[in-house]
């Protein structure tokens, strides 16, 4: 049978504040709950009805399902907390790499532009320096062609 001193204090223990609202909710319920049976253990014990001990029994067991609930609802809160550190560190650490990536591809294109820079100068002086000796050349070629003629202007 049923007391007033059967009843569990499990139901009384207060959810840690990282819950979730839901399981607080879950909570709240199974200590009515617990009251509502300690009240209707009072009245049964003193007129003895068999639907209020079924009552209790069904109270009883939401109860216990409330705390295996519970229990699954912090085992999830832990492993997702778990997850989003262990996520948060290897975005962090990814963000940090590729600003470094980046740092590194803003020197190397720096350099690249600076041999650009450099290359298109030698070319520039280059094609200065071929323009110059292809003038000369003409020069050359014009001057023996003249002497050329004189030369055969003579001989005849």
């Amino acid at each position: 049978r049923f007391g007033p001193r059967s009843l569990s204090t499990a139901c009384l223990l207060k959810p840690p504040p990282a819950l979730p609202l839901a399981s607080m909710v879950k909570l709240a319920l199974a200590a009515a709950f617990a009251a509502f049976t300690a009240a209707a253990a009072d009245a049964e014990a003193s007129s003895k009805e068999r639907p209020v001990i079924k009552v209790v029994r069904l109270l009883q067991d939401m109860q216990r399902e409330l705390t295996a609930s519970l229990e699954d609802d912090k085992a999830v809160h832990e492993q997702l907390d778990c997850w989003c550190k262990t996520n948060e560190r290897e975005k962090t650490a990814a963000i940090e790499a590729g600003e470094q990536k980046e740092a590194q591809l803003e020197s190397y294109l720096a350099e690249a532009l600076a041999k650009m820079q450099e290359l298109k100068s030698k070319r520039d002086a280059t094609l200065d320096e071929v323009n110059r000796d292809v003038e000369a050349l003409q020069q050359a070629s014009t001057l023996r062609m003249k002497e050329n003629k004189e030369s055969v202007v003579q001989d005849e």
